[in-house]
């Protein structure tokens, strides 16, 4: 998938997190994002697997506007496993995984023999 932030800008308040960054991540190619605690990197990543709005700029994925997809349409394109989760249930790794499944679900289906596979 080829992602490309254009003029993504972010605000907290008075703070200003994101200033017009703009970045291109090209299909199949790795991409490190380096830099400071504090710098706006977990927020820019937010903001492109959608757990954030940005203020101002344009997302795309592999060519469309994100705001143009669903949320479920994007699920299915980008998944993310964040570095700090805060689950109130013991889960296995397997039921973590499956999980990555449920945009391809209707809500409350079970999984089954293809997700196992998957």
């Amino acid at each position: 998938m080829d992602i490309k932030v254009e003029r993504l800008k972010v605000q907290f308040g008075d703070r200003e997190i994101l200033k017009n960054i703009s970045l291109d991540f090209p299909k199949q190619k790795f991409t490190g994002i380096i830099g400071p605690n504090g710098s706006g990197k977990s927020t820019m990543l937010k903001c492109i697997y959608r757990v954030l709005e940005p203020d101002s700029g344009v997302i795309y994925l592999n060519g469309k506007p994100l705001e143009q997809y669903t949320v479920k349409q994007s699920a299915q394109l980008q998944s993310v496993l964040a570095q700090h989760n805060y689950y109130n249930f013991d889960f296995e790794v397997l039921d973590v995984v499956l999980m990555g499944r449920s945009p391809y679900k209707n809500s409350m289906e079970d999984d089954n023999a293809e997700d196992y596979a998957i």
